[in-house]
This record gives C-alpha cells, sequence and structure tokens, in this order.
C-alpha cells in the first residue's frame, strides 16, 4: 500500500509553520522591528529573515476512520524570502514566505519515515493576524508523496489553513484534512495529517506592537 506523510510547514513549518503574532509587547524575537524604531514594525514591502521549525514528536498520516497510514518523528521546515504586506501599529502583521521542496524534509537516514517520504513541490506560507490575538498560517501548493509499493501524493491546494500559534507562543499544532493529488486507487482520495513543529531560530512568535 502507498501512503503519504504529510509536510511544514510548514512548513509547512511550520511549518510550515511559521510565527508572526497579532498585537503585543515588543521583544527580541521581532523580526520585522526596524533598527531605527523598535516600535516600527514590519513595513509594507520588507524583505524579512528565514523562520525555521522542527517537527515535534511525530508526524502522522491517517485514513478516515484513524488508521496510521505513515509516521515520521523527524522533520524540519524553512521559509525565505518573506515580506511583510502591512505594517506598521495596525494590530497584525500579513507576512508571506516561500519553502521549495528542499525546505520541507521528512525523516533522516538515522531516523527514516515508515515509508520514502518526499516533497516534491514547494509552496508558499503565509501568517495572518488570527482574531484574539497570534498568528493563522495558511500553506498554498505544496505536495508530499510517500512510496511503498508505488506511490500517493498529497495537497494543500490552493490555501489550507494549518492552524493558529498562539500570541508569544513558538508551536503549530496541525490537524487537517489533505486531498490526494496522484496515486492508484489504493491510495485514499483523503487523509488526515497530525503533526507539531516547533520554532527552532527564534524563541516566541513574532510581535507588533499596537
Amino acid at each position: 500500500m502507498k501512503y503519504l506523510k504529510m509536510l511544514s510547514l510548514a512548513a509547512v513549518a511550520a511549518a510550515a509553520l511559521m510565527a508572526f503574532a497579532g498585537a503585543g509587547t515588543a521583544t527580541a524575537d521581532e523580526i520585522c522591528t526596524t533598527a531605527a524604531n523598535a516600535e516600527n514594525m514590519c513595513p509594507a514591502g520588507k524583505l524579512i529573515e528565514k523562520v525555521e521549525a522542527s517537527l515535534v514528536g511525530s508526524a502522522k498520516l491517517e485514513d478516515t476512520v484513524n488508521n496510521t497510514l505513515d509516521t515520521c518523528t523527524t522533520g524540519s521546515v524553512t521559509i525565505t524570502a518573506m515580506t511583510a504586506a502591512n505594517g506598521n501599529k495596525t494590530g497584525s502583521a500579513d507576512v508571506t514566505g516561500e519553502s521549495t521542496k528542499a525546505d520541507i524534509t521528512w525523516g533522516t537516514a538515522a531516523t527514516p519515515c515508515l515509508f520514502t517520504t518526499d516533497t516534491v513541490i514547494g509552496g508558499i506560507i503565509h501568517g495572518s493576524h488570527a482574531p484574539g490575538g497570534g498568528t493563522t498560517i495558511t500553506a498554498t501548493s505544496v505536495e508530499v508523496t510517500v512510496n511503498t509499493l508505488g506511490s500517493c501524493t498529497y495537497g494543500v491546494g490552493a490555501g489550507l489553513d494549518l492552524g493558529s500559534i498562539a500570541q508569544g507562543g513558538n508551536t503549530l499544532v496541525i490537524n487537517k484534512v489533505v486531498n490526494k493529488t496522484a496515486g492508484g486507487f489504493l491510495c485514499p482520495e483523503t487523509a488526515k495529517w497530525n503533526a507539531t513543529y516547533k520554532l527552532t531560530n527564534h524563541s516566541a512568535a513574532f510581535y507588533i506592537t499596537n
């Protein structure tokens, strides 16, 4: 049987997997702060540094009755070329970045996934202000294949809401349904992706000021 162990990220990632929080108090982890003015957060069009996140525990792909189809215990998401779409003191900062297929990894030689799992198409990771604070993470276009007797490919489509990172937090918990984009009749048409990602290059999600 052929089944896939899903992405990040987030990538995504972390996710993606990227963390961009809503209104809050400025911290050293703000990636959008200018040197001249610590309260001038995420000016529109500003290029900001990368975000990195790693899998916590295990990521699983499950069928519709919660049977585990594939598992990975290691994985990471890197998001780069991020720009802020809106900015100063608005109470929110929409941030968009890119993860190539090489930026979303599954397993290692020492800790492989249950099946060989590969990101075959990278995509866009978007962070937007979540109601009540925090950041909602959305992934677009990412597709991942797991290889067994054959292969099954699943993707996030034109935009899948992966969940939210709490204001000041650094963890994204994903529990989402993904759709098959390629594979034979043994591949379920939909599967459930369960994974948790934690930031590794920042201690907390990124604030902007009121």
